[in-house]
Parts: C-alpha cells; structure tokens; sequence
C-alpha cells in the first residue's frame, strides 16, 4: 500500500468520551478555521498527481453530528465541495482510498449518508472507507448510544453495502477480560456489523496526564489492564484469531503514513506529525527529535507503558510472544 494521509479538519466532538485525548479542544472550533482547514486540505489534494499519495483520510472531531452546520452553512457548502473533490480525485485514479471517520454514537446521519451518496455517483464507494469505534467501557454513555450505534452501522450496511468500514477499539482491561471469558466474540461482531477491526492501546486522556495508570482506573473503570490479562490475551488471541490477525495488533502498518493536525490556537495549525513506523513513533514534520515525544529504555514511545501494575512495555511483551 502506498502512503496514506489523515487531515484532521477540527477538534469539534459532542461524543464526550471518558477517555478522550483531545482535551477542551472538542467543545467549540470556530467556523473561520473549520473554513481555513478545509481549504488547504483541499489545495493540497487538488494538487496532487498519481502517485503522490494511495490514500487521503478525514478525521475530527466529528463532522457528522452538527459540526457542518445546518443546510445554509457556508463550512457544510465547502465540506461536501472537498468530497466532491476527493471523489473526482478517486475517478481519475490520482487517489485510490478515501477514509472517512464517522462515530455513529449520536442521533441521525444525514450528513454521512449526503457524503456517500457523492462516492456512489461515479460508483466509488468500493474506495472508500467509514472509520468508527466501539469499546466495552468509556464511549457509550448510556443504552441509547449504543443502540444508535447499532441502528447506524446497520443502515450504513444496507444503504451502501459496497462502503468498507472498520472498527476501532481500545485494548482496555475492560474489553480484554470481555474477550477472555468470550462475552465479547470477534468473528460475530465483525458478521455482525460488516467490520474489520483495529485494536489500539489505551493511553491517558488529556485531562488526567498528570494521573499514575493505577489512578485513573479508579475514575475509569478498568481502563488500562493487568499486564498478566494482557499477556493471557495476547496467547488467546493469536490461538483463536491466527497469526495475521495478531500481527495487526496495534500495528503501525495500518495507520496513515502521515496526519495534519489542527488545534484551536493560532499557532498549531497545519502541524504535519509524521509516523516512524519501525519505531511506532510519531513527529513534527522536520523536527525528528522532538523533545516532547517521550521514549522508554527499549526505544518505544511511553504510550506503551499502559498496564495498570506495571512499567513493562506492552509491545515489547508482544514482540517477545511472537518468538514463542
């Protein structure tokens, strides 16, 4: 696969996630640079020529629960216009994927569907890709958000059953011990919904980085997990699921290449953060040795160290699994 691209349009999100990472930033993003974002990821995909990227991705944020604005808004006009342009993009081959996140969590998406229906005119729909999620614990605040996220992937799977999503979920010490004691069954849940899936790890959300593991699951419910139930889910998971499957746990590979990010302030926006694949890493683009990006002793980030009783690197654990 060639090299992706993910422009983070804005941080607008009504989801309120326990575990959100992006702190204040998701209660209000003005329209001038909801405006401003659009319009250089649009410049920069109408420039592009074959090969210079496979994929372009959108992720917020969220667009799909209001954030575009009601029918007379002017970033809803020019939101569907970069739509427009990445499917002509799609037609001409220039790009041949198009990610689109989309929650479901919240109400009707009509907006969605609208996005879809510009891919299904030229019969494109079998490039593009809806990104949602799903976790045992933090996402869903009540039975009504789950049942709106099922009633939403289904009509998503009848109207345009060429679409391709994927789910991703969080390898929470929640979800882990669900899949352990075979609540949760991952063959069924991808029938189910016509998903693929991507596991990620828990890291700490904004509001509590200056929280040890340990004290956040006490706000958090069995956030981050035991390193023994990590460990016992690893060699369970790669028995039932098979060695594909495993080698895709938290795998870098399936990630965009490179994201565009967008804060409120003024001085952080256009940031491009670049992934270091073989070392699971990421940077601002031209400054490969940002001090800010934390390493631990085995060369990987310090997200990994995400066991509730335990410093160990949990890919570093996964990695010597693999050997076994």
């Amino acid at each position: 696969m060639g090299k992706t691209k993910q422009f983070e349009l804005w941080r607008e999100c009504n989801c309120k996630c326990d575990f959100c990472t992006l702190g204040n930033e998701n209660e209000f993003t003005s329209e001038k640079l909801k405006l401003e974002a659009i319009k250089s990821a649009y410049d920069e995909i109408l420039g592009l020529k074959i090969g210079d990227l496979d994929t372009v991705g959108f992720i917020g944020g969220e667009f799909f629960q209001g954030q575009l604005g009601d029918k007379n808004s002017f970033v809803r006009e020019k939101f569907f216009e970069l739509m427009k342009l990445c499917n002509h993009q799609l037609s001409q081959g220039i790009i041949n994927q198009v990610w689109i996140c989309a929650s479901l969590l919240i109400g009707k998406q009509f907006d969605l569907w609208h996005t879809l229906n510009i891919f299904k005119e030229d019969n494109n729909l079998n490039k593009v890709w809806v990104l949602t999620s799903w976790d045992t614990e933090g996402r869903f605040h009540n039975p009504k958000m789950v049942d709106t996220w099922i009633k939403n992937m289904n009509t998503l799977s009848w109207l345009y059953p060429d679409v391709r999503i994927n789910t991703t979920t969080i390898l929470t010490g929640s979800f882990i011990n669900s899949y352990l004691d075979e609540t949760f069954n991952l063959d069924e849940f991808k029938a189910l919904y016509n998903t693929s899936f991507f596991f990620k790890p828990p890291v700490k959300p904004d509001n509590l980085l200056d929280k040890t593991n340990e004290e956040i699951n006490k706000i958090i419910p069995n956030f981050f997990p035991k390193r023994n139930d990590f460990l016992t889910f690893l060699i369970t998971f790669r028995s039932r699921e098979g060695q594909d499957e495993y080698n895709k746990l938290y795998s870098n590979d399936l990630r965009a290449d490179e994201i565009v990010k967008n804060y409120n302030e003024e001085d952080k926006r256009g940031l491009v953060f670049v992934r270091d694949k073989e070392h699971m890493s990421e940077h601002i683009e031209d400054i490969p040795d940002d001090e800010n990006i934390q390493i631990l002793p085995c060369g990987h980030p310090k997200m990994f160290q995400c066991y509730s009783d335990s410093d160990v690197c949990c890919i570093c654990d996964k990695i010597n699994l693999e050997k076994v």
